[in-house]
């Protein structure tokens, strides 16, 4: 869970940590949760056993979040361009909506693929399917819940915190 928290939203690059509100996040964790249950799925496929959750269902789960993603993409985006940073966001943000899109999907699924330490698919393993029977917004908001809950702890969760109400 925690590689999924980090990963999701976790395209800042900036030194200055990014301040996502509880709905930015929801909505970019939301519209990202495909890629990151198929990036988890490729990266932790070798290591898991055939009769993992997500050797068995991750494509499933991910075609499944993926049908609602256009409805997440409105919110996601501006959340998206904040987390990027003013340096990227200024170039992103010149691209055809599409080719944004793109871009997002790309970054997080190959991101989470890269990052996830092979030790922790296990556990990734069990918390996406505890998380399976919900729809992605409750998902997704008890993402943002749970980044919100950590970023009051150490260490943080990589460079994005939710602000403080």
């Amino acid at each position: 869970m925690a590689s999924l928290l980090a990963c999701v939203p976790g395209v800042a690059a900036a030194a200055e940590p990014v301040c996502l509100t509880r709905t930015e996040a929801t909505s970019l964790v939301a519209y990202a949760l495909p890629q990151a249950i198929s990036g988890t799925a490729k990266r932790c496929a070798p290591v898991l056993p055939a009769n993992a959750y997500l050797r068995r269902h991750g494509g499933d789960l991910a075609a499944r979040y993926a049908t609602q993603k256009a409805k997440y993409w409105p919110n996601a985006k501006p959340a998206f361009m904040k987390a990027l940073g003013p340096d990227a966001a200024g170039t992103v943000g010149n691209l055809p909506d599409d080719t944004t899109q793109q871009l997002a999907n790309t970054f997080v699924e190959g991101f989470v693929s890269q990052q996830i330490a092979l030790k922790s698919c296990d556990k990734l393993d069990i918390a996406i399917d505890l998380l399976s029977p919900l729809p992605p917004e409750n998902t997704a908001g008890l993402i943002a819940l749970t980044m919100e809950v950590a970023s009051t702890a150490e260490p943080k969760v990589g460079k994005i915190a939710l602000c403080r109400n």
